[in-house]
């Protein structure tokens, strides 16, 4: 409180929302509140409040979204990332096509990704270690990583320290078991949102924002089996699809779609085996559900 009895302005950031409410981090503490009328706050957001009263969103530096059920509405999913997150494993929960759907959404969000491949103490079968090994070559960065035994969980700790990130992938990838292991204090977390919530009785959050050991934090979405960007087209695909960006820039046109046009450097990359025919499929099928809108 200032000396004239204003309340002083002061910037938090939203770590969960509740649908009507959202969870507000402070420098004193964690409050609930409303935000005004015709503002949707999402997890990451920084608003700026006068001692419980909410006053204005800060301009976003990035926000991951997708379509949502409903054509034609977008449904935000955090904001304000230093990274993302992108969770996958072996077996069935392994969808090339989703990941590379997250890595084009965050490059054309103007958010760094980093890809994570869970369970690698499991026997990845042949085809799966082949187009782990695709985007190894791309020169991704790539961390294996086991839940079960620990291996790779420190390392990619230190990749998050100190950061504002967001985990993402298919359902059952297990994101869940490497936040217990990133986040010890993670079920005390939850657990409260779920009392605030009274058990699901209201709407429960569809992200929540979990402290790390080491400073920063990471916000865990739900498993996501579909996946559509929002605002990309064919150009943005050809752009920033994985491996494709610094040969875009290269091709005789600038608005090539990697296609049929002449002198499409993309093309011509596949030709020599620096692009396998895996990847471009997997780009041919992205810009085919963009075209038609799924």
């Amino acid at each position: 409180m200032s000396k004239n009895g204003i309340a002083r302005e002061i910037i938090g950031r939203v770590v969960a929302n509740h649908g009507g409410t959202v969870k507000l981090s402070l420098p004193s503490g964690e409050i609930n509140i409303v935000p005004p009328r015709g503002q949707h706050w999402v997890v990451g957001d920084l608003v700026k409040v006068a001692g419980t009263k909410p006053k204005n969103l800060l301009p976003r530096k990035n926000l991951l979204e997708r379509e949502g059920s409903r054509k034609g509405r977008e449904q935000p999913l955090a904001s304000n990332l230093d990274c993302l997150v992108i969770v996958t494993s072996s077996g069935l929960a392994f969808k090339p096509g989703l990941i590379d759907r997250f890595m084009v959404a965050a490059a054309y969000a103007s958010i760094p990704f980093i890809l994570v491949f869970n369970k690698i103490d499991l026997d990845y079968p042949t085809e799966q270690l082949n187009e782990l090994g695709e985007y190894e070559k791309l020169g991704l960065d790539v961390h294996k990583v086991s839940a079960k035994t620990c291996q790779g969980i420190d390392s990619l700790a230190k990749r998050l320290s100190g950061s504002i990130s967001a985990m993402i992938g298919h359902s059952g990838v297990g994101k869940t078991s490497l936040l217990n292991h990133l986040c010890p204090n993670i079920s005390k977390q939850v657990g409260a949102v779920h009392t605030e919530t009274e058990r699901g009785r209201h709407t429960t959050t569809s992200a929540l924002l979990v402290n790390l050991p080491s400073g920063g934090g990471i916000i865990d979405s739900p498993g996501l089996r579909m996946f559509n960007p929002v605002g990309l087209d064919q150009i943005d695909a050809a752009r920033f699809f994985p491996g494709f960006a610094n040969l875009w820039a290269k091709c005789k046109f600038r608005n090539c779609r990697h296609n049929t046009e002449p002198g499409c450097e993309v093309k011509a990359a596949i030709n020599r085996g620096d692009i396998s025919k895996s990847r471009y499929q997997s780009y041919i099928r992205l810009c085919k559900s963009l075209e038609k809108g799924y």
